[in-house]
Order: C-alpha cells, then structure tokens, then sequence
C-alpha cells in the first residue's frame, strides 16, 4: 500500500508548555521511525526538528515552519495522521492534502 512512497507524518506539535512541545516533537520522531518500518516507505515529518529553530510561539516563526511544512507535504505522496488529536496546524495540513488530492490515513 505504501510501500516506496513518500509519507509526510501529521501529528501535534502545538502545547501549552515547552516541555510538552519537546515531548511532541519525539513522538513525531517516533512516528517517523514506525511508519518507516511497518510500512516500508520514507517519512518526513518537519515539526519533528524545525521547533529547534523556530519558535511555535512566535506568530511569525510559526507562519514560516507552516509554510515548510506545506512544502514538504508538496513533496509527498501521503499524509498520515499520528496521535489521538488534531492541532489547528494539522487541520490545516490535513485541509491541504485533500485540497491537492493527497492520500490521507489515519
């Protein structure tokens, strides 16, 4: 199914506290790692290392990993949905993917 493809990981950055982003920013990583393997396609997953660069609380900061996110989901043939809650900027992810006619799994 996704074997070879290209899956851009859709999960929760956004919490009330640094910690909490820290700790969301290694279940993305995770989830780069278990999609990779039971799936066997590439992952990417941007909110998994640009919080180490731009600030999320930065409105402006936000508004460019957003968009490098968008890109990079641009890039991919899939998005797929990890965790148990949609963020406002994974809505707006999910919104694109189907907007451009993406594969999205959850």
């Amino acid at each position: 199914m996704l074997k070879g493809k290209r899956a851009y990981i859709c999960s929760p950055l956004s919490a009330k506290t640094r910690e909490e982003r820290l700790y969301n920013m290694g279940l993305a990583k995770a989830y780069l790692d278990t999609v990779r393997e039971v799936f066997h396609c590439r992952t990417y997953a941007s909110h998994a290392y640009l919080p180490l660069m731009l600030d999320d609380t930065i409105p402006e900061e936000r508004k460019l990993a957003l968009s490098i996110g968008k890109q990079l989901l641009d890039f991919c043939d899939v998005l797929i949905i990890c965790g148990g809650r949609i963020s406002s900027g994974m809505e707006g992810e999910i919104r694109y993917a189907h907007d451009t006619g993406k594969e999205v799994y959850w």
